[in-house]
């Protein structure tokens, strides 16, 4: 299930931010590559619901809370990440931020900046939560991004701070309880474009123009990938919306859900794996990060990412390192046979394991990652080379001791008086022994050598013994005899015994002359054997021998670059000995003016104590003045929602009167098509009049020039007179005409904007009014002062 944990809190007593220890500690368990959700937006609008449905689970989640009060403080993390497969098949988890309400009665400005920049730092995506659209109220509330950006360095000196936007997650801004449509002259628009309209630059100039762009371009420019997202209100009841984490799915309205479930997919489609350059970020990195960014803000320094990342990669190839060289001792094997080729296989093999380790954990530029392989492979090679040396002395000092306990074993045996066969039994079984046992480069020679000197001597002292006793054994018989046969007479028997027993004897000698050459035969053999261990041995000598001569030049080389060196230093060191004497003389001659500049200095400390008293007290006044200010402000921020949310109802009503103009300005479209189509019937009736008038004209002209006089017709002097009264009114139409003309371009100066509109339309130019007002930027009362002089003088 999982349960919260508090990976960010605020210490209300030293004002420091402090990390939850079993939330890294969870973190540090995730090996895998790690994507970061984060939630943020302003208290007591519903992001716990939205981190509740990204774990599927209405209640025993994040904390949702009924009342006015902000329920989260600091960023909190789910225990659990959710494991997510990409579309390529590979592995990471989902870790799910919940960040405190910004913007909130109790929070400074720096605090919710704080809270923000961590929040942005850490995550690979960052869902903004709003209720309502996006109007400048709303723009004003993320000014945190424009303090941001002041605050936050891609590298230490704040070089390169246009590539902020490359290290920044994907931005996803989230509208609740959103009623209007999108639409834009009569075409339906997406989120995404209405979002970046609202972000498009204000015209105008001043302050507040500026300040209004600076935000829209500090969000573009930290936000590069950014989309947006509406969801529709979740239902009507407001008894049952402040417990919205306990309504029923079924109970909500059919839009919001479905909204909900594409909002799902939205973040889970966008929330990749973090990533800085190449790298991805693992549970631990992403520990080491939330600590260093923590540690930088507390000591009010500016959060670096590439210093913060060199450092995690430093600590991660460091905490590598160490696995690498433990995993190097545990799987070393310490009863491995003390042979060269042995240890050096041994070596080998434990060496790929502690390079495997190291991978799986290093982190970070190459240049970091073989600077401490290259440390950790000095550290095995060095400890490799002390295992080795000392294996190989062990097994040589092993093989010294059983060739000294078989010599000594066979010495005995030999003054025991065993017979040869035994002994070379003895032997032959020491030898069996031997073979498995010892071990080491001097295994072979130090046998050779032992069957050289040592056996042969035992076994040709065994022989010599042995011939010695039998002839020993021949004189005292051979005495015995001569005594028998000078008493042959007086003892006969005897000598018949005698003979018989020298007999004996003489058969025992055959035996142990027989025995004799038989010793002589497997002494033969042993020597055979004893020359090939012998050019066994020499070969090894040899090869010894050219051993020792070629670490005898390298030991003489390295000797004399070390001489060469020690003589370098001690001439170095004598030449430092001789300035720091210098310098000890300069500096005892100084101490004295020391002593008294010190004296002088503890005079002016206790004068500058004084003070320290004195602004200490100005400072406690000060303090309190500043805690007042505070709750003014808080009061002056209160009645700036206020002062807001006038202005979205003003703005709601602006929409209103847009309409209302909209509707005018079709009804004047029909009116000036009305007038047209009247001007083309005062055109026509004026064609029929000039018409009548001709015909006058020429009936006149007949009438004049016929012989007599006829009466004219009652039609003609209808026309004549019509004609008459036409030209009058003509030229007084045409004199009164000229005379407003001039009337109008005196008394323009002092006309009206709306007045010099409506005289325009009067005079006919409806479509010129309708195509000035229509330019940008608006036009100024010159300029309609001179659009009026120029239809005046073209009329």
């Amino acid at each position: 299930m999982g349960t919260p944990l508090e990976l960010v809190k605020y210490n209300q007593d030293n004002g420091k931010f402090e990390v939850g220890q079993e939330a890294i500690a969870t973190l540090r368990k995730v090996k895998a590559p790690l994507g970061v959700v984060a939630v943020s937006g302003r208290a007591r609008q519903g992001k716990s619901y939205v981190l509740n449905c990204l774990l599927q689970q209405s209640s025993g989640g994040f904390k949702v809370g009924p009342t006015h009060r902000p329920c989260t403080k600091g960023l909190w993390m789910w225990s659990q990440p959710q494991r997510r497969v990409s579309p390529d098949g590979s592995e990471h988890y989902l870790v799910l931020l919940d960040t405190e309400g910004i913007d909130a009665w109790d929070q400074t400005a720096q605090y919710s900046t704080q809270i923000f920049s961590l929040a942005v730092l850490l995550s690979s995506l960052f869902v903004y939560n709003q209720m309502g659209g996006i109007d400048e109220s709303a723009l004003d509330r993320l000014s945190l991004v424009t303090e941001m950006t002041k605050h936050i360095r891609v590298k230490a000196g704040g070089a390169d701070q246009q590539r902020l936007g490359d290290f920044t997650p994907a931005f996803l801004w989230l509208l609740r309880d959103f009623y209007l449509r999108l639409e834009e002259d009569g075409r339906k628009v997406t989120a995404k474009d209405y979002l970046e309209t609202a972000l498009m630059p204000v015209t105008g100039s001043g302050a507040s123009v500026e300040a209004k762009n600076a935000i829209r371009s500090s969000i573009k420019s930290l936000f590069p990938d950014r989309d947006c997202f509406t969801l529709v209100r979740p239902m009507n009841d407001e008894s049952q919306l402040v417990n919205l984490d306990e309504v029923p799915r079924s109970q909500l309205r059919p839009e919001f859900a479905q909204g909900v479930k594409s909002l799902i997919d939205i973040i889970f489609k966008k929330a990749e794996p973090k990533r800085y350059g190449s790298q991805y970020v693992t549970g631990p990195v992403l520990a080491g990060l939330v600590e260093a960014y923590v540690a930088a803000i507390n000591e009010g320094a500016v959060p670096t990412i590439a210093t913060a990342w060199q450092g995690v990669a430093e600590s991660e190839s460091r905490r590598a390192a160490d696995a690498a060289e433990k995993t190097y001792a545990e799987s070393f094997n310490a009863e491995v046979l003390a042979e060269e080729t042995a240890l050096d296989q041994e070596h080998q093999r434990c060496l790929e394991l502690a390079r495997k380790a190291f991978e799986d954990v290093a982190v970070g530029d190459e240049n970091i990652k073989r600077a401490h392989e290259k440390k950790f492979l000095q550290a095995v090679t060095s400890r490799y080379g002390e295992v080795r040396a000392r294996r190989l002395a062990e097994a040589a000092s092993r093989v010294n001791e059983m060739l000294y306990q078989a010599t000594m074993s066979i010495s005995q045996a030999a003054r025991s008086g065993r017979s040869l066969s035994e002994v070379q039994a003895q032997l032959q079984s020491f030898m069996e022994e031997f073979q498995h046992s010892a071990a080491g480069p001097t295994k072979w020679q130090r046998l050779a050598e032992f069957l050289r000197d040592t056996y042969p001597g035992v076994a040709s002292e065994m022989i010599n013994r042995a011939e010695k006793t039998a002839r020993e054994a021949q004189s005292s018989l051979q005495r015995e005899l001569d005594e028998a046969r000078r008493s042959m007479g007086a003892a006969e028997s005897r000598a018949a015994e005698v003979g018989r027993r020298l007999q004996e004897v003489e058969a025992e000698l055959g035996q142990l002359r027989q025995l004799r050459s038989e010793q002589q035969q497997e002494a033969a053999e042993l020597r055979v054997q004893l020359e090939k261990a012998e050019a066994r041995s020499r070969a090894l000598e040899t090869q010894l021998k050219e051993t020792i001569a070629v670490n005898e030049m390298h030991l003489h080389s390295a000797g004399e670059q070390a001489e060469a060196r020690l003589r370098s230093l001690s001439s170095e060191y004598e030449v430092k000995i001789a300035e720091l004497q210098t310098q000890l003389s300069m500096e005892r001659s100084s101490r004295a003016q020391h002593e008294g500049d010190v004296s002088a200095l503890r005079s002016r400390m206790t004068a500058m104590e004084q003070q320290i008293n004195t602004l200490s007290s100005e400072a406690a006044d000060w303090r309190q003045r500043y805690s007042s200010a505070m709750e003014e402000r808080v009061g002056l921020m209160r009645e700036r929602d206020e002062a807001r949310d006038q202005a979205s109802r003003f703005n709601s009503q602006k929409e209103g009167v847009s309409r209302e103009n909209i509707m005018l300005q079709e009804q004047l479209s029909r009116a000036q098509r009305d007038l047209q189509n009247q001007n083309k019937l005062r055109d026509d009736l004026q064609a029929r009049l000039d018409t009548l008038i001709a015909e006058a004209q020429a009936a006149r002209t007949e009438a004049q020039e016929g012989a007599r006089p006829r009466p004219a017709p009652a039609s003609a002097h209808t026309v004549q007179d019509v004609s008459a009264s036409y030209d009058n009114d003509e030229n007084d139409a045409g004199a009164v005409g000229n005379g407003a003309a001039a009337s109008h371009l005196d008394v323009l100066n002092k006309m009206t904007v709306l007045e010099i509109k409506d005289w325009l339309t009067q005079q006919g130019h409806a479509d010129a009014v309708w195509a000035y007002q229509s330019r940008k930027p608006v036009p100024k009362k010159q300029d309609w002062v001179a659009l009026a002089r120029e239809k005046a003088t073209a009329a």
